[in-house]
């Protein structure tokens, strides 16, 4: 879901996080729950759902329609199975190549980020488990990037990778903190933190009114300044 989010543009940079997350969140385990004590796939926010959102579907109204639809087709469910999976592979190709266009921002300049890269994309397809490609990944980026920190620990800075200087910078610290701004209203207590803070919703809608009213001010200003007559002085 959160990838989903990403590719939709709706992360905030500051705080890594969308607008209501914790809901999103919640429906979700919920519905991964309920599926699988019903013996079904898990209902969740999977890849395809790029399809929806390279169209432009933000709001929900995407995903909505896409649930009739799958309720409409359980009548119609022995005609759907009897068509082979290859017919509508195609749409799974066209989410793909929607999605490789990420691969333009790695980083391939610096091996310690472009082999656990290539390492989570290859592994993929060829074990058919994205588990095991992740799992590929995060060990290959382990040890590669952390076997250089120690050997450059260990030697004094003397030895290191020759392009370090061009490997992706990364933290955990996040600007706006570690944890999501609803696990934060959460644990202050407050019974309903998956809406946002009023007072600082309404700080930034007055600064935001504030600084667009100050812009009107100084334009207001210059065009008084600007139609003033320019009386010369008499010698």
């Amino acid at each position: 879901m959160y990838s989903m989010a990403r590719f939709a543009g709706t992360i905030d940079e500051k705080t890594q996080d969308f607008e209501g997350s914790a809901m999103a969140y919640m429906v979700d385990a919920i519905s991964i729950s309920i599926g699988s004590l019903f013996g079904s796939p898990p209902v969740t926010a999977f890849v395809e759902s790029g399809a929806g959102i390279s169209e432009g579907g933000k709001t929900g109204l995407t995903s909505c329609m896409t649930g009739i639809a799958f309720f409409i087709s359980v009548f119609f469910a022995p005609i759907f199975a009897s068509i082979p999976p290859w017919a509508t592979g195609c749409t799974l190709v066209i989410v793909g190549a929607l999605m490789a266009k990420a691969a333009a921002d790695i980083n391939w300049r610096y091996y310690g980020d472009a082999i656990p890269a290539f390492l989570t994309i290859a592994i993929m397809p060829f074990t058919y488990s994205i588990a095991y490609g992740l799992i590929a990944g995060i060990l290959s980026y382990i040890t590669l990037n952390g076997g250089a920190w120690i050997i450059e620990k260990v030697t004094g800075g003397r030895i290191v990778p020759p392009n370090k200087d061009e490997s992706d910078p990364w933290s955990w610290k996040v600007p706006g903190g570690f944890f999501p701004p609803w696990v934060k209203r959460a644990a202050h207590g407050k019974k309903d933190f998956w809406r946002p803070d009023e007072e600082r919703a309404e700080s930034e809608a007055y600064g935001s009114f504030g600084s667009a009213s100050q812009e009107r001010v100084a334009i207001q200003h210059e065009k008084v300044v600007q139609d003033e007559p320019v009386v010369g002085k008499a010698s």
